[in-house]
């Protein structure tokens, strides 16, 4: 295969969780421009009809359906939905989270289990349900999970965040490890503060945070855009990064070296 077509995603059946807005939505835009299938899902699907219809609109092929990421049973479902309109599964991308600023010490059990619940938990059935199907396919795939630069630095009032996030970093680790004789890659993007109308009122509200994003954020003075988190993980979804497993890449403009 020429090398430059091996960075496409041409009649992959591809999952992105959490696609109704954000990040997900252009993972799952782009990766549909690169010749993807998409199949995407979230607890509403208000936005992913929407983007569906922008999706197939534009030539593209997706199909989206109901899922609670924490719940296992619907996990399930879902994962039997897609395989049922595509016959296969060949990249998840697990990009669905929650978070909610605010001191360790003033967190309580309720918030812990919602944050871990939606960051950790997730991935790891998510995971285990689309690796399953790979394995039964036997013809490998690729898993992309998004953690956050929050799980490689300490980050006031993201503690609960940051811990779970970390989490997903090894996790996917030992990921790679168990399924590379499946075929299967596992490989962790994850991004610094990325545009979107919370992290744009943040920093609007506070002049603290903004200082922090033009100070350590080395290659520009504002927040990272959608697309350039997508494209890292696009690539590792693709055959390019056929050689890469159990890698965190941190997409975070130098901020975590500082």
């Amino acid at each position: 295969m020429p090398s430059l077509a091996r960075f496409g995603l041409d009649d992959k059946v591809v999952i992105v969780t959490g696609a109704g807005r954000g990040i997900g939505r252009v993972i799952a835009r782009e990766a549909a421009e690169s010749g993807a299938l998409i199949a995407v899902g979230s607890r509403t699907t208000t936005e992913l009809e929407t983007l569906t219809r922008a999706i197939e609109d534009a030539g593209g092929a997706c199909f989206h359906h109901a899922l609670d990421v924490t719940d296992l049973a619907s996990i399930a479902a879902f994962t039997a939905a897609v395989v049922a309109r595509y016959g296969r599964i060949d990249v998840l991308v697990n990009n669905a989270g929650y978070n909610k600023l605010g001191p360790i010490i003033d967190t309580d059990e309720a918030l812990y289990q919602r944050i871990v619940d939606a960051n950790l938990k997730s991935v790891l059935f998510c995971s285990q349900a689309a690796a399953r199907q790979m394995i039964a396919q036997g013809s490998g795939g690729a898993i992309v999970n998004i953690s956050s630069q929050a799980s490689v630095i300490g980050a006031p009032e993201r503690g609960i965040y940051s811990g779970a996030k970390a989490g997903v970093n090894n996790m996917s680790r030992t990921m790679a490890a168990e399924w590379a004789e499946h075929g299967i890659r596992v490989n962790v993007v994850a991004p610094t503060v990325t545009r979107s109308p919370l992290a744009e009122q943040a920093l609007a509200d506070s002049a603290s945070f903004a200082a922090a994003v033009r100070r350590n954020n080395l290659l520009r003075h504002d927040l990272a855009e959608p697309e350039e988190i997508s494209a890292p993980v696009i690539f590792l979804a693709s055959d390019a990064a056929s050689m890469i497993t159990g890698q965190v890449l941190v997409v975070d403009g130098g901020w975590t070296m500082v």
